[in-house]
């Protein structure tokens, strides 16, 4: 059973093949920038149990992020579950206890601003990594994911984010 955790970051995962663009991070176990390259390059079709890409696929345009969700659908074994989790625009936009400030940050990203306020290598390494191109709600996502073919999609609202879960 082969499991992926792309765009991994911090977050390594046993049990997974953690994936993330960046070199820098301490522990990650395959390299793959998905803006220039493809999972299909690195993994066969229908070879993955399960996928999972928490706060990644905002960071792409929305026709890449397209090209990446069809990756992953083909990447999936019949059965197979996408896990995803993303901000919710349509909670940010209408909630009343977030400054504006702050939902500019939630909405696009940490973008060249250091959010910890320490050096961060990460950042000025791949700046590109820290913004979100694109935004989804619950019912664009679940639109998105249909077209490309997934069922049993399950949307459900996370403090300001919502988590996906699909299967092929």
């Amino acid at each position: 059973m082969i499991k992926l955790n792309v765009g991994c970051g911090h977050d390594y995962r046993d049990g997974y093949i953690n994936v993330d663009g960046s070199d820098l991070l301490p522990k990650v176990d395959k390299i793959i920038n998905l803006s220039n390259d493809s999972l299909l390059n690195h993994f066969d079709s229908d070879s993955i149990n399960e996928i999972l890409a928490k706060d990644f696929i905002e960071h792409f345009f929305h026709w890449e992020a397209i090209n990446i969700l069809s990756d992953f659908y083909k990447l999936l074994e019949n059965d197979g579950v996408l896990k995803l989790k993303l901000p919710d625009f349509k909670f940010l936009c209408k909630t009343w206890f977030l400054s504006d400030e702050d939902k500019i940050t939630y909405l696009y990203g940490g973008q060249d601003k250091n959010q910890n306020k320490s050096k961060d290598i990460y950042r000025e390494k791949f700046p590109e990594f820290f913004c979100h191109k694109y935004g989804y709600t619950q019912k664009t996502m679940k639109h998105e994911l249909s077209k490309i073919g997934f069922k049993n999609i399950k949307t459900q609202r996370r403090g300001k984010n919502f988590h996906v879960k699909a299967s092929k």
